[in-house]
């Protein structure tokens, strides 16, 4: 119970800024209050057109670890024909920090993949208690699912980029770390938009 309570205030804090709530919208706009000094200099990911700031200290993996990682999980499929395509990975060595930023490879149609891997990872950790939420930021809806899982605490935020493309970041942090690190994940969250405009005119390109 107490786990459940802290992840609950947890959800709360990290969504702890101003909300616009629309009438009858499935996601409320939210405005992040960052701080760009807890964050590190800007990553483009041109396979989705997503850019964000990685918290300050979190290093992307050597391109030999980040070839073993996606070796290992090539073979790895859902029971919905989804597959999880890792892009890049930052980690602080020293606190266990990671995130994750990913794409799947699927014949569905982008809302369906969506859908689909949010069922099967529910399904998949029925014994953990998963807190939900939507909300909508920077021109990108967002679905949000914080929980526990042994010594760590998962923030992952799964969204469509606007050319059917879906992507997944995930911010993976220990328990013991996970309050003082908020303002930085919160910030870091903040950032993440759309590196092409709306119809689809190149924006900003890979530094």
């Amino acid at each position: 119970m107490k786990k459940i309570i802290l992840v609950s205030f947890i959800v709360v804090m990290v969504l702890g800024c101003t909300k616009e709530q629309a009438t009858n919208a499935e996601f409320a706009e939210i405005t992040f209050s960052v701080d760009q000094f807890l964050l590190s200099e800007e990553y483009i990911c041109s396979d989705i057109d997503i850019s964000f700031y990685p918290p300050l200290g979190w290093k992307q993996i050597s391109p030999i670890l980040m070839s073993a990682i996606k070796e290992k999980l090539k073979a790895s499929q859902d029971t919905t024909g989804v597959t999880i395509l890792p892009l890049n990975v930052f980690i602080d060595k020293e606190k266990s920090f990671t995130c994750f930023i990913s794409t799947f490879n699927s014949e569905l149609l982008a809302d369906d993949t969506r859908e689909n891997y949010l069922s099967e990872i529910k399904i998949k950790n029925q014994d953990l208690s998963i807190i939900e939420g939507t909300f909508a930021h920077n021109g990108l809806n967002f679905h949000q699912l914080t929980f526990t899982k042994g010594d760590k605490i998962t923030v992952k935020l799964i969204a469509l980029n606007g050319e059917q493309k879906v992507f997944m970041i995930d911010y993976v942090v220990p328990s013991k770390y996970y309050e003082e690190e908020l303002r930085t994940i919160e910030s870091s969250i903040g950032t993440i938009k759309k590196t092409k405009n709306e119809i689809g005119l190149p924006g900003k390109t890979d530094s």
